[in-house]
């Protein structure tokens, strides 16, 4: 069976964190120590072998041994079904994405999915060039008039008319206070109007992962995503925090945000996805 692991127990499965790499990972960490939102489930609640680690709505990530029939015999429906239900009425997500990263659990969850029609991917994961970025900063376009940039705040948040920012927090954030008080984000307003921002989705330590988005179409290729970054990126310079950009390979828009703000390519993770 499959179980899903009550909040207060997700310490129980650091030890399945077995490679350097697992064990300094951003994600896999934030949601562990409950600084993030994220669901833990295991093949034992007491003394988990096995576990899927799962980013609401965004990713699920494997840790622990690949070949523990006790929890891979029973994956191929749970997630079809408990994880299926579980993404929907968390996030209203109907998607399944998993982040492998090693040949053992690529092989193992290939097999358990081996009955969808998914679509391989890489997610690649990119370190910031600060120098790059001193350099390229200063050919961004600049503000266009009528709109005004601002560190967010909770003024921000509760004046936006559209709730924008609530929702995206409320993905990655257990609360406002919380975002608030562990991380931070710069925004491109017209009036009150959130328009594009540019945060941070997960924390561990002084890492800090972006997430960055413009939220009106008509807004979109005018500079305003990259002014946001670059606000944030100045930021996390000035205060000592690292800043971490991962995108999908095929994710071209991203890709190449990263690369104008300096953003330099370091490693990659096998993905599947497909729809529930």
């Amino acid at each position: 069976m499959i179980y899903k692991l009550d909040k207060k127990d997700y310490p129980k499965v650091r030890a399945l964190l077995q490679t350097p790499e697992q064990q300094n990972d951003l994600t896999l960490n934030a949601i562990i120590n409950g600084t993030n939102r994220g669901t833990i489930y295991v093949d034992d609640v007491n003394q988990p072998r096995t576990a899927l680690v799962d980013q609401t709505g965004v990713i699920s990530m494997f840790i622990g041994d690949a070949a523990n029939e006790q929890f891979i015999s029973h994956l191929r429906e749970f997630i079809d079904n408990q994880l299926k239900i579980d993404t929907h009425e968390s996030c209203g997500g109907t998607y399944f994405i998993a982040v492998v990263s090693d040949d053992t659990w690529e092989r193992t969850v290939e097999e358990v999915i081996s009955h969808r029609e998914y679509e391989p991917d890489y997610e690649f994961y990119f370190q910031l060039n600060r120098e790059k970025f001193n350099t390229l900063k200063t050919s961004y376009k600049p503000l266009p008039e009528g709109y005004i940039l601002k560190k967010i705040d909770l003024e921000v948040i509760q004046n936006d008319p559209d709730e924008i920012l609530s929702e995206v927090l409320n993905e990655f954030w257990y609360s406002v206070d919380d975002f608030l008080s562990l991380s931070f984000g710069y925004c491109v307003m017209k009036g009150n109007s959130i328009i594009s921002a540019c945060l941070s989705c997960c924390v561990y330590e002084k890492d800090h992962e972006i997430s960055v988005e413009t939220y009106d179409e008509e807004e979109m290729n005018k500079g305003l995503a990259t002014l946001a970054c670059a606000a944030y990126l100045e930021h996390c310079i000035e205060n000592g925090f690292v800043p971490r950009w991962s995108t999908m390979e095929t994710n071209e828009e991203s890709y190449q945000l990263g690369k104008k703000l300096g953003f330099e390519f370091e490693s990659k993770c096998k993905t599947f996805e497909f729809e529930f």
